[in-house]
């Protein structure tokens, strides 16, 4: 038996392909000068915002590198690496472990807790 095909769906590719054609048509090209329009009396004028727009990356250029200036950075790694790695960890963990055990831990969940009796 064979099946039958509704032209639905090629219909409506095509008219999506039209669309698209047309669409990059008007709006895809740059028109040639004899067919631009003349520039208006608005763009001949100076405009501060525009000038102050174009000054900026110049000015990232004249900026610094960031770097650590009070020491040699050296200091500084040696001391916030390991305390960021090791230090700060091993406190938070060890805080988490103490409250895992202590009784206010899930008190909800634990029948006959000194915490769940007393609330």
């Amino acid at each position: 038996m064979a099946s039958i095909r509704r032209p639905g769906r090629l219909l409506v590719a095509l008219a999506g392909a039209c669309a698209c054609f047309q669409l990059a048509k008007v709006c895809g090209f740059v028109p040639a000068p004899q067919v631009a329009p003349a520039p208006s009396a608005d763009a001949a004028q100076f405009n501060p915002t525009v000038a102050a727009s174009a000054v900026l990356p110049a000015l990232t250029m004249l900026a610094e590198d960031a770097e650590a200036k009070y020491g040699d950075y050296r200091r500084w790694s040696s001391v916030l690496v390991p305390l960021s790695t090791l230090v700060f960890p091993a406190v938070g963990f060890g805080a988490f472990t103490l409250y895992l055990f202590s009784e206010d831990f899930a008190f909800q969940l634990i029948p006959g807790s000194k915490e769940g009796q007393r609330r």
